[in-house]
């Protein structure tokens, strides 16, 4: 019996195998794009759960609020809050700190520049980065020991037992030999915590200034807590407004402490820099769940539409003694193959796309195909196979056979169901056209607008150096390559453009809390970057006064003092050196688009910010190196650069970035998002226009004796095939008036993130549209200009 199902249904497919064709396509095509989006949205919410306990683990954070309504935010903590904490709330069982320390590696005569993880002893102990070779216990007991990952190992002890070996490392002044204790596999990408060196948590302490060892609100390290209770957080978070104000009587705001769990870092946006917007993660899974939804009513409704056509065949079976229990057999397994082999393709078409949609995510995941993956797709054939099979084997398999094969009985007709069917499809479609449009259209506003720099052929480069050392290369680089003609300028600066900029605040003399942003610059660094000059004048490169006391401010300063004449003030803070203001700049983005121009101060010397009673960063302030070209050929251009710095950089590596590729990177999640967007609006077109395809072969099919009659009593050709295509053309005008207000309300959203934004008209909405009507005459106008150009004897004789 199972055999005959099976035979019979390999006969139907090949019988219609447009048909077949269609919906094993379209159902493959949905199937394996859903499974691209849920591996991607697996992994976004999988970042640090392969700890054990991370329940127990939280990430403390400051918030500080003042009187005048002032908030200030911060994911880093001071070095001594850890220790606080853990002195006073018997709540917590330990606490870890990290930092990141830059630093150059020295091996043989070549220099690396690197960036370490600074941890406390009990890292390896507490965290899950598992050791290859060495003690965890002993791993980073000692001030001098160093612990790498498997790919370090290969980059400086090749084919060696790296155990006992050392490495020189200089950081700031200090240049000492590095003992490796242990070697650690390399952190898997699901980890906010990434490293390739980790040292031990008192070279931070011993590189930063005593004054800040013992500040509250000098925030350079990151603070775990690990808890016995996760429930005992918020008693922590309570208790310690009370602690704080007893160690700081005298101060007016509220400080407060968040523990955020070690597994929400990367997807939380109501802390400072998450790793990902979870909205992203929705949209996708709303477009795959979309896509895959149009894919299930296309098969199911084709299905449907080609079973009416089955019933003189149920007529005959049941005449020949099928029973009842046969026939939902036969339709149930039919469907059930067919989704089974749409299923199978689907697996097949993600596992090819993969590479390209890890290339489009940002993602590294290894394959599509698990043990949890195939459950879900059998399951999912099975769902799709009992949708699509319900109707012929529940409702067929009840005709009467003497009146299906006299011809007597009548099917109730799916009109609605197609017409609805048509309409849902092509509202999602343009609308995805729409959003794809509008966030391309906001991604080329950011790549063209004019920033107030200059971002073509600049390369900015690392020096990893202290203040001395690094000034002293960059003049040493400046003189090696200033008079090339392909070389328009040179300067340096602590932060380079694309970066995030240092911000430090202070208390004026009005008593008013004061915020800006700061970057440390040399006399070169604005001409390089061609940030123009709204009044005074640039540094003068050898003047000791703008070497000392001079700074340039941003217009955006000007306005938050509301100074008339600036030049030769200096800020009102009571602990800020000798300094005046020389030149003002005009507002440039040194910062995202997603966010206001703030103020801006620009010294020489890095001694002005000791005015600052609070300052952050999130970049390492070693000076970079900017080199603004003018170059043809800039490949040829970059290898003439590194081989003038190998002349001057005493065997240090050559390490770079190009400033446009970094601001690019700024809006990378975005850019990403509208790539996979653009793919959606594409996949899910194309499976509309298929179904439109079909049903329209459908109808037509239906209606060839209608066609004949008409044009028996005068139609033209053109009549029949604009009948047809108007009918389609209605649903499709239907759908585009839909689709606008739910586009409209995703941009609106989705917009909202940047501060300035490109100006989204009609002309979307217009392409969209068009795009639409387009398309879909083209799906159905074949079939309607075949059934216009039909024959009206051989339409009468074979109409049903």
């Amino acid at each position: 019996m199972y055999k005959n199902y099976f035979l019979v249904a390999i006969r139907n497919i090949k019988r219609e195998k447009i048909y077949a064709l269609i919906n094993i396509f379209g159902l493959s095509i949905g199937i394996a794009f859903c499974l691209l989006i849920t591996l991607f949205i697996k992994d976004e919410f999988s970042f640090d759960k392969f700890h054990p306990g991370h329940e127990n683990i939280f990430r403390v954070s400051m918030l500080e609020n003042y009187p005048d309504g002032r908030e200030f935010f911060n994911v880093n903590t001071s070095q001594v809050l850890g220790i606080t904490l853990e002195e006073n709330f018997p709540q917590i069982d330990q606490v870890v700190r990290t930092g990141v320390l830059s630093g150059m590696v020295v091996k043989n005569d070549d220099n690396f520049q690197e960036n370490m993880l600074t941890a406390d002893p009990d890292f390896f102990n507490r965290f899950n980065f598992p050791l290859v070779s060495g003690e965890s216990s002993q791993a980073l007991d000692k001030i001098n020991n160093l612990v790498i990952t498997e790919n370090y190992v290969s980059k400086y002890f090749s084919g060696q037992d790296p155990i006992g070996k050392t490495l020189t490392i200089r950081t700031g002044d200090l240049e000492e030999d590095y003992v490796i204790s242990a070697v650690a596999k390399n952190p898997p990408a699901n980890s906010s915590i990434q490293f390739d060196m980790v040292i031990p948590f008192e070279n931070t302490i011993r590189n930063t200034s005593e004054a800040a060892r013992t500040n509250f609100f000098y925030v350079n390290v990151t603070t775990y807590a690990f808890l016995e209770d996760p429930l005992n957080a918020s008693q922590v978070e309570t208790g310690f407004n009370g602690l704080f104000k007893k160690l700081f009587p005298d101060f007016s705001g509220e400080v407060t402490v968040k523990f955020q769990p070690l597994a929400s870092i990367r997807m939380d946006t109501s802390y400072p820099n998450a790793g990902s917007d979870p909205l992203y993660s929705y949209i996708l899974g709303g477009l795959a769940l979309l896509v895959i939804l149009i894919a299930i009513i296309n098969f199911v409704t084709l299905s449907v539409g080609k079973s009416v056509d089955r019933a003189k065949e149920v007529g005959v079976r049941k005449v020949m003694g099928a029973v009842r229990r046969q026939l939902l057999g036969q339709f149930w397994g039919e469907a059930i193959i067919i989704s089974m082999i749409s299923v199978c393709l689907g697996l097949i078409l993600s596992e090819v796309a993969l590479v390209k949609f890890n290339e489009l995510s940002g993602k590294s995941i290894p394959h599509v195909v698990s043990f949890e993956i195939v459950w879900v797709c059998l399951l999912l054939a099975l769902l799709v196979g009992f949708l699509a099979g319900f109707y012929p084997s529940v409702f067929l398999s009840r005709f009467n056979p003497v009146e299906v094969l006299k011809g007597k009985m009548k099917v109730a007709d799916a009109g609605l169901m197609r017409k609805s069917l048509v309409v849902f499809q092509f509202v999602i479609s343009v609308s995805l056209i729409v959003c794809a449009l509008a966030m391309n259209k906001q991604m080329k506003y950011i790549q063209t607008k004019n920033l107030g720099f200059y971002k073509e052929q600049v390369i900015a480069i690392p020096t990893g150096l202290n203040e001395t050392s690094s000034q002293a290369l960059a003049e040493r680089l400046k003189n090696k390559i200033i008079n090339r003609d392909d070389v328009e300028n040179v300067g340096t600066s602590f932060f380079a453009v694309g970066q995030s900029w240092g911000e430090g605040s202070f208390t004026d003399a009005d008593g008013v809390y004061r915020s800006m942003a700061f970057n440390v610059v040399d006399a070169g660094f604005l001409r390089t970057m061609g940030v123009e000059l709204a009044l005074g004048r640039d540094f003068y490169e050898d003047n000791d006064g703008d070497k000392n006391e001079g700074i340039i401010v941003n217009e955006a300063l000007i306005r938050e003092f509301a100074w008339d004449d600036p030049i030769g003030k200096s800020l009102p803070g009571k602990n800020f050196p000798q300094h005046q203001i020389v030149g003002v700049v005009k507002d440039f983005h040194f910062a995202s688009l997603r966010d206001e121009i703030d103020p801006l101060i620009l010294p020489m010397s890095p001694s002005v910010l000791n005015g600052f009673d609070d300052i952050s960063y999130s970049t390492s302030p070693s000076r970079k190196i900017t080199v603004r070209a003018k170059s043809e050929d800039l490949t040829r251009f970059m290898a003439d650069l590194e081989e003038a710095w190998k002349e001057v950089a005493q065997g240090q590596e050559f390490n770079f970035f190009f400033i446009d590729e970094t601001l690019a990177n700024q809006y990378e999640a975005e850019t990403r998002i509208g790539n996979i967007i653009d793919y959606s609006s594409f996949f899910a077109l194309v499976i509309a226009c298929l179904g439109l395809f079909s049903l329209a072969t459908m109808i037509i099919k239906k209606r060839v004796k209608e066609i004949g009659v008409r044009k028996v009593l005068g139609a033209t050709e053109t009549n029949i095939a604009q009948m047809f295509s108007f009918e389609f053309l209605k649903l499709v005008l239907i759908s585009i008036l839909l689709s606008v207000p739910l586009s409209f309300l995703f941009i609106n959203k989705w917009m909202e993130s940047f501060v300035y934004k490109a100006e989204i008209g009609m002309d979307i909405y217009m392409i969209a549209g068009f795009s639409a009507v387009i398309i879909a005459l083209a799906s159905v106008g074949y079939q309607a200009t075949k059934a216009a150009l039909m024959n009206p004897v051989n339409s009468l004789r074979s109409g049903e």
